[in-house]
């Protein structure tokens, strides 16, 4: 029964989000079990970022002394990893679905990731610490990453029906941008065990207040896109028709470019710190760390490669497709 409870305590914070998500987006409403495959996304990019993060834990920086282990811990370590790791879920598996059909989406699909992660991450403190821990998280960090990541659903799901490569670029970092520097500010605070840590409150305030404000826009973008009565498929249809660039412009690759240089530069920080950090050590096993970090490295480097050759062969092959229609 106890087990039962510690569950329902981990769980029920983030769903109840994730009913209000769903609530908002009810006018065209999206495939619950799309959202149900987010949800399961968004608890895998946990465990993945939760690796990675231990994987990084052994850089003396994230362990100095005063402030700066603390802020190098939740703005290198931790919330940089954290929120890449929720926003990927949807710019790798739900960017090019049919479903994500309005700007609105995107505040459903990120919240949903955020969601899944969330209660993954809650699962895993409350098993070890109690149901305190779990009422405490409620009111705290699972708020954090559900308001966080639909003012990056706003950015993303505005990302999504930009016709400029470069605006869509420009939202989706700079929704990546806010939570980053949330997420930072936040960890920041609680890991100082300073008076610091007064100023949680009013973080959580400001940022609940981006968030709620930007479930609000995406409701609102979502009323102009269909109006306020039943969505019929002709007239979804309508909408695509209106907003080809959305669907099938050469742009809509642009993603592959976002992700890839977000990894490349994500590897060069940690190559960076690794550098820092290795300066650092006292042990004769330099050879070991050096081949342990370029383990760590070789996935997202490769990844970030492979995405930005296949974003530029894309583009070859629109040109011409272009260049035909224009003639």
């Amino acid at each position: 029964m106890y087990t039962v409870l510690l569950l329902a305590v981990s769980v029920a914070p983030g769903l109840a989000f994730l009913v209000v998500i769903m609530r908002m987006d009810r006018r065209e409403p999206e495939p619950k079990a799309l959202v149900a495959r987010v949800l399961g996304l968004g608890a895998a990019a946990g465990i993945a970022a939760a690796l990675v993060e231990a994987a990084l834990d052994w850089i003396p920086l994230f362990h100095a002394g005063g402030l700066l282990g603390p802020a190098a811990e939740a703005f290198l370590q931790v919330a940089p990893v954290e929120e890449l790791a929720k926003l990927a879920v949807v710019l790798l598996f739900v960017w090019g679905n049919p479903n994500f059909n309005e700007e609105n989406d995107g505040v459903v699909y990120v919240g949903a990731s955020a969601v899944g992660f969330a209660v993954l991450e809650n699962i895993a403190y409350v098993v070890q610490n109690g149901i305190g821990t779990g009422i405490l998280r409620a009111f705290t960090s699972v708020p954090l990453h559900v308001f966080t990541a639909v003012v990056v659903g706003l950015y993303v799901g505005r990302a999504r029906f930009s016709g400029s490569v470069a605006v869509r670029n420009r939202l989706v970092i700079t929704g990546f941008l806010f939570a980053w520097a949330a997420h930072g500010a936040y960890d920041t605070f609680a890991l100082s065990k300073s008076a610091l840590a007064a100023l949680l409150l009013p973080l959580l305030a400001g940022v609940a207040a981006f968030g709620i404000m930007a479930m609000r826009k995406g409701r609102r973008l979502s009323l102009l896109r269909w109006g306020s009565g039943p969505v019929a498929p002709a007239a979804q249809a309508a909408q695509d028709a209106a907003h080809p660039a959305a669907v099938h412009h050469p742009a809509s690759h642009r993603w592959m470019s976002v992700v890839a240089r977000i990894l490349l530069g994500i590897c060069a920080a940690f190559w960076g710190l690794f550098a820092i950090g290795i300066t650092q050590r006292t042990t004769n096993d330099v050879g070991s760390a050096i081949l342990g970090a370029a383990l760590m490295s070789f996935l997202p480097l490769t990844l970030g490669i492979l995405l930005e050759i296949s974003y530029h062969r894309h583009r070859r092959h629109a040109a011409p497709a272009a260049s035909n229609a224009g003639g």
